[in-house]
């Protein structure tokens, strides 16, 4: 589409509107809006200042494109997350589920190994000094934990296909959630002297809500109290508590399960714990009491936090689709104990996870703001695993048509982005022709810093069949040498680029330039060019001329002689350069041993009378009698006369001789 074709739209600015102008807009590449006023002015309109000129102030915002990749550190997530794209598309739509959990996985290490290096990034002087870069750097912690976040709790529910989901929940949890086990850490290290810390029974609270038996056990085992009856029969209860193991009988378990859970709440009715309340307090949280359980809810720091931990104590074998109606009455029960407290958007698409709601997931996904990194990935996961094509079908959604328009439009922001075009490229050549249409449109819009980065689009565009483009970085190139004064770099791009008009004006000046000066600018580049000087007529002139420059350099004046002949009867010679061309003939002709017979000396007379004379004429009749500071431009010409008469003088004089020596050959 041409920039023709793209409509202006309207704004509605108040100031503009009272001072009769139009405020538009064009949108232009690169998600930017060009921003003009329009007022209708006519012959009869005057040029003076309106009437509500300076009563309002006008205020001029710049609009600096910022974006969360401006930093190195982050710039490394997307051409890390690029291989793994790229190798999922190798891997197609047949691979196993186990190959897809491998590629999920990846990409889940790539925004954890990122969100290591922001933290620690952060800590650095340079960083702290800036509040600019630490608000950059904060904002893309929060960004890139959702989106592992996210991400975990998508491949737990769709992408393992686990029919049972509790274990998988328990580690997201504990991992998203890591403030409870650190303070745990520190209890450990204590050993006997953490049962006398002011947090000891808050923090083993906070483990067991989290389903953390294990480091549980092993802090209640070094409490100073430890050889007591209710200890050791809290430590036979968390030890016995039944574990589901894959392949294990479902119904077995319920039995194993439900007989525990019978015999702990037993136990604690018959007061076994009650010298030790907090003790107490802790097992009924393993036995699920509603009361414990809403009292740690009220402590909890976010809604989903302890729900995997409930889901242990009280509903150990939940499967995918019984997680819905769980995490609903979770939800409700969180919101009456927390009314203060509002669904922040990760926990709102935690909850949308949670109830199958991949649709609204997906519109909020391309919220984050990371420039959609996020959810063109995961769509793309999507598509290939095929695991929730059913559910797009039923809901009317175009799961292919999708994938491409977010390939796309990633795509095509990575191509503007002058640090990531190289990627960008990966993602396009996945939208076939739109893909490749948006390459050659966006490929020549690249700036260019260095002739090895122009090589490198040079050959993306050719690998990719783009032979305009290959073309248009080229013409830049040459332009860019000729500004610099590379003139031989600004003839060989000009040549490559098969611009007859922009191979003829380099070679113009490159003839001008000797013709004022009588040195030859880029000799090795215009002695290499061989038999693509056919791009332009004027090349071939350039290149025939410097042979005979040549030859005459090497004192080979015979064929030098008969290349000026031919260069004289080919008609491409710029009128311009015929005084050059001319003049170079004199010493060719004022040779006492003839080297250019009379045949050829009458047709150098005829081109001084039909092609110098008349231009000459012609400026004369144009410029006056300055007409040789136009015309002639060759450093050897001083007097027009003066040379037109050494010029038809040295040709009678060589025919002469030329006459007397062929009429007097012998013959054979």
């Amino acid at each position: 589409m041409s920039d023709s074709n793209v409509s202006a739209f309207e704004l509605g600015d108040a100031l503009a509107t009272r001072c009769g102008n139009t405020l538009t807009g064009v949108f232009l590449p690169g998600s930017r809006i060009a921003l003009s006023a329009y007022r209708h002015v006519t012959h009869r309109s005057r040029d003076a200042p309106t009437e509500t000129a300076g009563q309002d102030p006008v205020l001029i915002y710049m609009a600096q494109e910022t974006t969360l990749f401006d930093e190195p550190v982050l710039r490394s997530v997307l051409a890390e997350a690029n291989a793994t794209f790229a190798t999922l598309q190798q891997l197609g739509p047949r691979a196993t589920r186990a190959e897809y959990v491998n590629i999920s996985r990846a990409y889940r290490s790539i925004v954890r190994s990122c969100l290591e290096k922001l933290e620690q990034a952060k800590k650095s002087p340079e960083v702290q000094t800036d509040e600019a870069r630490l608000r950059r750097f904060s904002d893309a912690i929060v960004v890139f934990y959702a989106a592992e976040c996210l991400w975990h709790l998508f491949e737990i529910l769709y992408i393992q296909g686990n029919q049972l989901v509790v274990p998988q929940l328990l580690d997201w949890a504990r991992f998203h959630s890591p403030q409870a086990e650190d303070r745990a850490t520190d209890l450990l290290l204590m050993a006997e002297e953490a049962s006398e810390s002011d947090d000891y029974w808050s923090i083993v609270k906070s483990l067991i809500m989290l389903g953390e038996i294990d480091v549980t056990r092993a802090i209640l085992s070094q409490n100073r109290k430890a050889g007591q009856a209710s200890f050791k029969a809290a430590e036979l209860i968390l030890k016995s508590m039944p574990v589901y193991q894959e392949g294990y009988a479902l119904q077995k378990f319920h039995s194993q399960w439900e007989y525990w859970h019978v015999d702990t709440e037993r136990k604690i009715q018959t007061g076994l714990f009650a010298t030790e309340p907090e003790l107490e307090q802790l097992l009924r949280l393993v036995a699920g009491n509603k009361e414990q359980w809403d009292a740690g809810i009220k402590e909890s720091q976010d809604c989903f936090e302890y729900l995997p931990g409930y889901l242990l104590f009280t509903k150990p074998t939940c499967k995918p689709f019984e997680l819905r109606i769980a995490a609903a009455n979770w939800l409700n029960r969180w919101y009456r104990l927390r009314p203060e407290k509002e669904l922040c958007s990760m926990n709102r698409m935690i909850c949308q996870l949670m109830d199958h709601d991949i649709k609204l997931f997906i519109y909020d996904a391309q919220k984050l703001n990371d420039t959609h990194w996020f959810s063109t990935h995961l769509i793309d996961l999507i598509h290939h695993c095929g695991q929730l094509k059913g559910y797009f079908d039923q809901n009317n959604i175009d799961l292919p048509a999708l994938r491409h328009s977010m390939i796309y439009e990633y795509g095509s922001y990575l191509m503007m982005s002058h640090n990531m075009w190289q990627l960008g490229i990966d993602y396009l050549d996945c939208c076939k022709q739109e893909g490749q249409a948006a390459i050659e449109l966006l490929l020549p819009r690249i700036t260019l810093r260095s002739e090895r980065q122009a090589t490198k689009l040079i050959n993306l565009a050719r690998q990719r069949g783009l032979i305009s483009v290959e073309q248009e970085i080229c013409k830049v190139l040459s332009k860019q040498s000729y500004d610099k004064e590379r003139y031989g770099n600004a003839l060989e791009w000009a040549i490559r680029s098969k611009d007859v008009l922009l191979v003829t004006a380099v070679a113009d000046f490159i003839l001008k330039h000797y013709s004022k000066t009588g040195h030859m600018l880029c000799p090795d580049t215009i002695a290499n060019v061989g038999g693509r000087m056919f791009v332009s007529p004027r090349l071939v002139f350039l290149s025939k001329y410097f042979e005979f420059y040549e030859f005459y350099r090497t004192r080979d004046f015979l064929s030098a002689s008969e290349l000026l002949v031919n260069l004289l009867e080919s008609r491409i010679t710029p009128d311009y350069f015929w005084p050059s061309l001319l003049i170079d003939s004199m010493p060719l002709l004022e040779s006492k041993d003839p080297k250019i017979f009379a045949k050829e000396t009458v047709a150098i007379l005829h081109h001084i009378e039909t092609e110098l004379v008349p231009i000459i004429e012609r400026d004369v009749s144009k410029y006056g009698n300055h007409h040789t500071e136009t015309v002639f431009k060759d450093y050897r010409v001083e007097n027009v006369d003066e040379i037109l008469n050494l010029m038809r003088l040295a040709c009678a004089r060589n025919l002469a001789r030329a006459l007397i020596i062929e009429n007097t050959l012998p013959a054979v």
